[in-house]
């Protein structure tokens, strides 16, 4: 039997604040409410229909997990952390501490979003999202502690450069001699994903310019702080992943670079079948999200050949395999007939909740809700950006505003309902190889 986690989705509603952490994180920073677009020439629909309570905080939509168990004594190192860097510099930072007002405000709201990141990980649903606060936590702690570094005793960039150096080496061995050991090919896709991402991210990772101030030397704490805890995590997943399995468990590199390339020609495949795009003269909801479905798997493909190993690959793969199946379903519909314009605010509700209804029922249906949680994730995305944009406004809004954007409501619900059997292909693939 494979192994399957919690599918606990947790809704907010729409609100005026940042509001998904996909992956753990914020997608989006505070914002301010922006006047009416109607024109008095359109029918419009008044935002505050479309607002749920605009000052709530949301949960997260989606808690991404990984199939693995995180170690308390992980968690608590990486708390400790956090606590060790934030005691580096006094809090609150004044003027005497540091005169300039614009770097005081840089370093100060960096320790407070180290402090955040700590509340958020002690809330977190699972034990990759505290993971993922953490590492956020970790990394605004260091910016702010190697800022006062600078103003407290001169310190500068090159004992960070030094460090981000070193990890990343140390990253890059343990990427040359990767093993992908496994029982469960879905289970090992899932968690040997999370491992290539979290080396690349040390590998890859942009570096600070040229800069010599105050704020260069933060960048570059931050910067080692990143590859540090993203290596640490990585090493951890490895070492207890590999602990959970049965003392014959072998690798699985080979299958999975085999998936990989199966589900690539697939994509590949249904890529060149799709038929040419529309050509109606007067474009609704319904032909916006196809058309804008289209554009994200065209890009998908060239992300599944960039991928960072084989077990990123098979999971991008499924996503895009989920794409292509939800673009069939809204195509499916232009022969049904258009849907009709979003003329109230209940329509647009609707729209929204069927999305959300569609999210939870793909995660509670699957039979492998570890791997359909993957493929959810533009779908999230896109309902948390529609939600994002609509709180932003106040007044009477037009119609053919809300038909620009509504249609993510309608992709996500495509997607959604497209997962599960998807997941499933993707599953009867891994096995056969």
């Amino acid at each position: 039997m494979r192994e399957n986690s919690s599918s606990t989705t947790e809704w907010g509603r729409i609100t005026r604040r940042g509001l998904l952490a996909v992956v753990g994180t914020s997608l989006f920073a505070g914002c301010t409410r922006l006047g009416g677009l109607g024109d008095g020439g359109q029918q419009t629909i008044h935002a505050d229909d479309l607002l749920a309570d605009p000052d709530e905080d949301p949960k997260p939509v989606v808690s991404e997990s990984v199939p693995v168990d995180i170690a308390p004594d992980h968690r608590n190192g990486a708390r400790s952390r956090v606590r060790t860097l934030l005691g580096q510099l006094p809090r609150p930072l004044g003027p005497d501490d540091i005169p300039n007002g614009y770097l005081r405000e840089h370093l100060s709201d960096a320790a407070s979003n180290a402090a955040t990141g700590l509340d958020d990980a002690g809330n977190a649903p699972t034990g990759l999202a505290a993971l993922t606060s953490l590492q956020q936590a970790r990394v605004a702690a260091r910016y702010a502690a190697a800022g006062w570094g600078v103003a407290d005793r001169d310190l500068t960039a090159e004992p960070f450069q030094r460090e981000y150096r070193q990890v990343v080496s140390e990253a890059r061995s343990l990427r040359d001699g990767y093993e992908y050991l496994g029982s469960d090919p879905v289970r090992a896709a899932l968690v040997h994903e999370r491992i290539e991402d979290m080396l690349e991210q040390v590998i890859d990772s942009q570096v600070p310019g040229e800069k010599q101030d105050l704020l260069h030397v933060a960048e570059w704490g931050e910067t080692a702080e990143s590859a540090r805890v993203h290596l640490a995590d990585a090493r951890h997943l490895s070492k207890q992943f590999t602990a959970s399995l049965p003392a014959d468990a072998g690798t699985l590199e080979e299958a999975l670079t085999e998936a990989a390339e199966t589900l690539l020609t697939a994509v590949r495949s249904r890529r060149a079948e799709l038929p040419p795009g529309l050509t109606a003269e007067e474009w609704g909801i319904l032909e916006r999200a196809i058309d804008d479905l289209r554009g994200d798997v065209d890009d998908g493909i060239a992300q599944i050949g960039d991928a960072n190993g084989p077990a990123s690959a098979v999971v991008n793969a499924n996503r895009r395999l989920t794409e292509f199946q939800a673009l069939d379903r809204l195509e499916g519909r232009i022969d049904d007939g258009k849907p009709p314009r979003l003329e109230s605010a209940e329509a647009v509700r609707k729209l929204r909740s069927t999305a959300i209804d569609a999210i939870e029922a793909a995660l509670a249906e699957s039979s492998v809700p570890e791997l359909t949680r993957t493929a959810l994730k533009n779908a999230v995305w896109r309902v948390v950006a529609t939600d994002r944009r609509l709180a932003r406004h106040e007044g009477p809004i037009d119609v053919s505003y809300l038909e620009i954007h509504a249609p993510d409501y309608r992709i996500a619900t495509a997607i959604a309902r497209a997962a599960p059997a998807v997941s499933r292909q993707t599953v009867e693939t891994l096995d056969r190889v």
